[in-house]
């Protein structure tokens, strides 16, 4: 079943429901207000031909004429003797004579249904002959269950007619609903069918829950459409990354196979360049893997010495690239974090920095407020604003060529950020060209 079908039965059942309900209240409530009001008028009818009958003798038929100013119109007075017998009825139509009876020497009031019609009934004692007799003035609701049919008859017309203006009232409702599911469904067909991103027509509606459900469909696509430009962006620089150290390989596979048996130099120089290769591609490739677990669950988080960790791997690099590292850092500065991924996001700074400058190099490591602050400053050619935007984006060259004789692959920045983000920090640059920049990692206490 469709859901527009769905809406429309809920509706007009409920309002079934609900009509039923309301209408049955109305008309249960107003035969019992009138029911009571009509024994309550009964009772001063009977009260008035009880005094009549305390001083009329019922059973003469000359005198009964007496008793007729309140006598009911479409009803009879009936008497009943202490043996419960009745003693004479007085009426204006026989059919009331077979009324049920029954003596009661105390005043009672009743209403009753028979034969289709409705029945007021009060029973009055009168005191005659020294006895109790039980008077029984019963009346015929004529009038009123002509009432009650008519109120019957209104109920349900105007319950059928307020459920045809409810079925319209449903498809227009049903309708509205479903208009922004139909546009969602339809724009995500013609993505698929045509393979380009769209975005659903939001309009001037009100900022109700369909405006959200557009809103976060197209902010949905937003995001799949940059993280599908930055998936094809990404495996096209890993192949052209890889491309080139594979086809110095093959060129050198080629000269050793033709000329290296023969010639010991030529041998030596092809299995270098081959080895050198494989090992950048082995880099790249532990790069890219670096890259794609970005997962907070691999993290092993215990309580490091950020200063401790600058010294270190301060020490090592001096000696592995015989540049001078000064390193001011305050006492024990102590978080919570991955000792070997932090001591990765600093030889990648400390390596971008020996790379592009050739002066002494600066790590400075302190906090401020709730922050763990390590800052690395090199003073070489630095960063016009365009590429400090973009120096920690994947593959992202200053000068490419450049770049590429220094053996950057364009991953150190962003794998650093990544790991940075990963601890739940940040890292930023600042930089002036040919003064130098400072790289700023930020990490919580």
């Amino acid at each position: 079943m469709k859901l527009r079908t769905r809406i429309q039965l809920y509706i007009i059942v409920t309002l079934v429901i609900l009509l039923v309900v309301a209408n049955m209240s109305i008309y249960f409530l107003f035969r019992q207000v009138s029911l009571n009001n009509s024994v309550d008028r009964l009772h001063e009818q009977g009260r008035a031909l009880a005094e009549t009958a305390a001083t009329v003798d019922w059973k003469d038929t000359t005198r009964t004429s007496l008793f007729q100013a309140d006598l009911p119109t479409e009803g009879m007075v009936r008497f009943i003797g202490p043996d419960g017998k009745s003693e004479g009825v007085i009426t204006r139509a026989e059919k009331y004579r077979e009324l049920p009876f029954t003596f009661t020497s105390q005043e009672q009031d009743q209403t009753f249904h028979r034969d289709g019609s409705w029945y007021a009934e009060v029973s009055i004692p009168v005191i005659r002959d020294n006895g109790i007799y039980s008077m029984q003035v019963a009346e015929e609701l004529v009038s009123l269950q002509q009432t009650f049919q008519v109120l019957k008859y209104s109920l349900s017309i105007a319950g059928l007619i307020i459920l045809i203006p409810s079925f319209l009232g449903g498809r227009l409702l049903g309708n509205f609903l479903l208009r922004p599911i139909l546009a969602l469904t339809s724009t995500m067909q013609a993505i698929r069918k045509s393979g380009k991103w769209k975005r659903m027509e939001t309009g001037n509606r009100s900022n109700d829950e369909l405006q959200t459900l557009s809103d976060t469909f197209n902010e949905m696509v937003d995001q799949l459409e940059e993280n599908f430009t930055k998936q094809q962006q990404f495996v096209s620089d890993a192949s052209h990354e890889l491309k080139t150290p594979i086809s110095i390989i093959k060129s050198y596979s080629k000269l050793l196979d033709r000329w290296g048996a023969d010639d010991p130099a030529v041998q030596q120089e092809a299995v270098q360049a081959i080895h050198g290769e494989t090992e950048r591609m082995q880099a790249l490739v532990d790069q890219l893997l670096i890259l794609a677990k970005d997962d907070p669950a691999l993290l092993q988080k215990e309580s490091v010495d950020l200063g401790r960790i600058a010294k270190s791997c301060a020490a090592a690099m001096e000696t592995a690239h015989q540049r001078e590292i000064m390193v001011h850092t305050e006492q024990h500065i102590v978080i919570k974090a991955d000792a070997n991924m932090l001591k990765q996001v600093v030889y990648i700074l400390l390596s971008n920095s020996i790379k592009y400058s050739d002066d002494h190099i600066e790590i400075a490591v302190k906090s401020a407020r709730n922050e763990a602050i390590l800052s690395v400053t090199d003073f070489g050619e630095g960063l016009d604003e365009q590429d400090q935007r973009r120096i920690f984006d994947r593959f992202y060259r200053v000068d490419k060529a450049r770049t590429r004789d220094k053996g950057g692959s364009g991953l150190g920045l962003a794998i650093a950020k990544q790991l940075v983000e990963l601890h739940n920090g940040k890292i930023e640059v600042d930089s002036i060209l040919e003064k130098g920049s400072t790289f700023t990692i930020r990490l919580p206490l």
